[in-house]
């Protein structure tokens, strides 16, 4: 009989949620995170209860007004039926994905409070509804992934934690004093990672009790270009999100690689809300790969996981329009991803290109749509082409890796070299490197990554690599029709630091070309 106490104190605080307001509100909301951290005792171990301190600490800081907020027949309607939909869903995976031999609705508790952080961020009453339906998700989230890949106490306390960010995004902002000093030390240790990278190949992992990190070099490769654009293209004072991504790279623990994910696309949104809700769907389907693979059965379970983490990327690609979600949660997403491709067997790897190769042709297909229509919003034509050919370069998982070096240059490209407008042309040997460095031939990265793009994915399969030369021919064509772009540029001081993105460029665009040339002369 105890084992169903957790599912009625949750039932309880929602009722007192739905029924009341002020701090009877904030109280019903704080019990069902309670019962959340009672069904991981539960289910995991007592010492899971570690995970609760972040989303209680949240909840508390969280104050609701005295009076409900009014809201329309519609609206009320509207809230009712996200509620119902999503916990039926939340229901419907539990029943799906049982945690041993207990009972659902014993295992269905960490489910049951992301489905009212869903509900919450889908039709919130008001502003901090929205911010508690973040907490929700990202610690409903993280429970679920303890649930289902069991960690240690320091682990789960992290993870948890984690759902005190959204909060941070809103309210914390790096003092202007401390500005030079935090960027100054993460441009250091986006140094010390390339140096690591290239110097240390047997620096693999390090354990500090129970949270173990994952520091293999494409993994700090990684974590150099995420620190370089948290420095350069964030909005002031923001540079700090930068370190979400990185704790979502190195960590090896998945409930808190991915709990760190969806705390990066929870700050990501505070500030630019285009592309919410499909960066949340993709952070969310990406959340659910390690818990399929714990609890879902061998039959179906690997395939879903090949198609969850494409779809996954693509809906990441169609979100990262502009802001946070473009320089970092784009980033972190597609180097997780590319991460997890190598691991995936002949038959999944097949599923992933079939979907990477339609979310490609997809991309270019928004982008002409909005072309003709004149969307004021459409993004610039090299963008999706570009996005498509990071798609088919993971796919590729080629024997000589040109297709993951491809990705890296790819990134650099969308994240540092072309994410503010074109600046008016200079005169003199300036001007010609800026306009060079944007060019599409070579020495600029753009050319580099296009090319060892399409020789990845003819060596993987004709169909892909005849889709990677039509956007690399694509790319030559874009400036025809891209008048400007319309990204728009953070309001950064005009400083040396506007010139990593060409300096960058122009480094890894003859550095690649080397290396083609000396595959060629090879063979």
């Amino acid at each position: 009989m105890i084992v169903y106490l957790p599912a009625v104190l949750f039932a309880v605080g929602l009722l007192v949620v739905y029924g009341s307001a002020g701090r009877r509100r904030q109280a019903g909301t704080f019990a069902m995170a309670v019962a959340a951290a009672w069904s991981l005792a539960l289910l995991v171990d007592p010492s899971a209860t570690a995970w609760a301190i972040g989303p209680l600490a949240a909840i508390l800081l969280l104050s609701r007004p005295a009076q409900r907020v009014p809201s329309s027949f519609e609206g009320l309607t509207r809230r009712g039926v996200t509620i119902a939909a999503s916990m039926l869903v939340a229901l419907f995976l539990a029943s799906r994905l049982p945690i041993g031999e207990n009972p659902v609705l014993l295992s269905a508790v960490p489910w049951l409070l992301s489905a009212v952080g869903v509900a919450w961020l889908v039709s919130p009453a008001d502003q901090p509804e929205r911010l508690q339906g973040q907490v929700l998700m990202i610690a409903g989230a993280a429970g679920v992934i303890l649930c289902a890949v069991n960690a240690g106490p320091l682990t789960a306390g992290v993870a948890g934690a984690l759902a005190l960010m959204p909060i941070a995004g809103e309210r914390a902002r790096v003092p202007g004093r401390l500005r030079p000093a935090i960027s100054g030390l993460l441009l250091l240790l986006a140094a010390v990672a390339i140096a690591l990278a290239a110097t240390a190949p047997s620096f693999a992992r390090v354990t500090l009790f129970d949270l173990s990190l994952n520091l293999t070099g494409p993994v700090l490769l990684a974590i150099a270009v995420v620190l370089v654009a948290g420095v350069v293209v964030t909005p002031l004072g923001s540079e700090w999100v930068a370190l979400l991504g990185v704790l979502a790279l190195i960590a090896t623990a998945p409930s808190l690689r991915w709990a760190a994910l969806a705390a990066l696309v929870a700050v990501a949104t505070v500030l630019e809300r285009h592309g919410e809700r499909p960066a949340w769907i993709a952070a969310g389907l990406l959340g659910l790969m390690p818990v399929l693979a714990a609890l879902g059965t061998s039959s179906w379970s690997p395939r879903v996981q090949a198609v969850g983490l494409a779809l996954g990327l693509v809906l990441m690609l169609f979100a990262a329009g502009t802001g946070f979600l473009r320089v970092l949660a784009l980033p972190a997403t597609t180097f997780l991803v590319m991460l997890a491709v190598g691991s995936l067997s002949t038959g999944q790897l097949v599923r992933f290109q079939w979907i990477a190769a339609v979310g490609a042709i997809l991309l270019s297909c928004r982008a002409l749509i909005s072309m003709v229509i004149r969307d004021s919003r459409r993004d610039p034509l090299r963008d999706p082409l570009i996005m498509g050919l990071l798609l088919l370069a993971i796919a590729a998982r080629d024997s000589l890796g040109l297709g993951d070096l491809a990705v890296v240059l790819l990134l650099v490209d969308l994240v540092l070299v072309r994410i503010d407008e074109a600046p008016p042309r200079r005169p003199g040997w300036a001007g010609r490197m800026v306009e060079l460095a944007r060019s599409s031939w070579p020495p600029a990265v753009t050319f580099a990554a296009a090319a060892m793009a399409v020789v990845a994915d003819l060596q993987a399969s004709l169909v892909l690599g005849l889709l990677a030369a039509l956007s690399w021919a694509g790319l030559q064509l874009a400036p025809l029709v891209d008048r400007h772009a319309l990204v728009p540029a953070p309001e950064r001081p005009r400083t040396a630091l506007r010139w990593i993105g060409p300096a960058l460029s122009i480094a890894c665009g003859v550095a690649p070309a080397l290396l083609l040339r000396m595959l060629r002369l090879g063979g």
